[in-house]
Formats: C-alpha cells, sequence, structure tokens
C-alpha cells in the first residue's frame, strides 16, 4: 500500500512535469528580424553626404537608416560606418 509520502512525491514530480511541459517560467526565445539586403542598402535621404567610394575591401558602399543615417559596408554581418552621422555630424 502507498504511503502518503510517496503519492505526494509523485504528485509534484507529475506537477513538475506537467509545468515544464506547458513551458511555465521558461523564456520564449524570440529571433531578431534578418538584416537588411548587405548589397542593396537603402535609399539616402536628400540631405545624405555624397557616397564616399562604390566599393570598400570588395564591399558595396551603401545608406543605412541606423546611428542616423550613414554610408557604410556590411563586413560579416556588421556595418561599418565610412561617414558621420548626418544630423549632428559626429561619429
Amino acid at each position: 500500500m502507498p504511503s502518503i509520502k510517496n503519492t505526494l512525491s509523485a504528485v509534484a514530480v507529475a506537477a513538475g512535469l506537467a509545468a515544464a511541459a506547458l513551458g511555465t517560467g521558461v523564456a520564449v526565445a524570440v529571433a531578431d528580424p534578418p538584416p537588411p539586403d548587405m548589397s542593396v542598402g537603402e535609399v539616402p535621404p536628400p540631405n545624405a553626404p555624397p557616397k564616399t567610394a562604390e566599393f570598400w575591401d570588395g564591399e558595396p558602399v551603401v545608406w543605412t537608416h541606423m546611428w542616423g543615417g550613414r554610408w557604410g559596408v556590411w563586413k560579416n554581418d556588421q556595418f561599418i560606418t565610412l561617414s558621420s552621422n548626418i544630423n549632428t555630424g559626429g561619429g
């Protein structure tokens, strides 16, 4: 005959497994959106500075709105800036 202690232990284990199966207390992973098409970039605004070059280190120079808007290149999924912020003129 099962004892109360064994029954409570079994219920606790079952409740823990059910909670884990339902995801209770588990953070949901959300993927970041993919980076923009690295070879095209975005359309520069009318107040954008002149394009610094067509290519840099074998990669096309493109416009991005990041950091206030800049010219730069995508290299190894990282953006390397080649111009200053058009709003502040700073780095």
